[in-house]
């Protein structure tokens, strides 16, 4: 066996000086390789899995997720009036409305009690 490794590293070796390149993609395929299979095991094994709604058989449980709402598309091409002023102004407000509900980022935010890391 120590012969085998020993001619193998040698052969490794030999290939790796002669020709660079093929042995780098060879590696890089190698390796790519090896951790898809260590990713995917750990998908399946974890249990993770059955936590996939994008698999194949979800589609009633896909279609029972509630999406949310997506920002308003607005036309580009149009000339800039009043009324389309006024709606992207109602849509930032409510935008900023939403996102002022989690306070700024202070030192105080991160307390133990507004994170409810103490007992009391």
């Amino acid at each position: 066996m120590r012969q085998w490794l020993a001619r193998a590293h040698r052969h490794l070796r030999k290939v790796h000086e002669t020709s660079k390149l093929p042995f780098a993609l060879g590696l890089a395929i190698v390796f790519a390789l090896i951790v898809t299979v260590v990713g995917v095991s750990i998908y399946s094994a974890d249990g993770i899995s059955k936590l996939d709604l994008s698999r194949p058989g979800y589609e009633h449980e896909r279609s029972e997720v509630a999406s949310t709402p997506t920002q308003a598309a607005y036309d580009t091409t149009s000339p800039i009036t009043r009324s389309a002023i006024d709606d992207f102004l109602r849509e930032y407000d409510g935008r900023t409305k939403d996102l002022s509900q989690y306070g700024d980022f202070r030192d105080a935010i991160m307390d133990d009690a507004n994170l409810q890391l103490s007992a009391n």
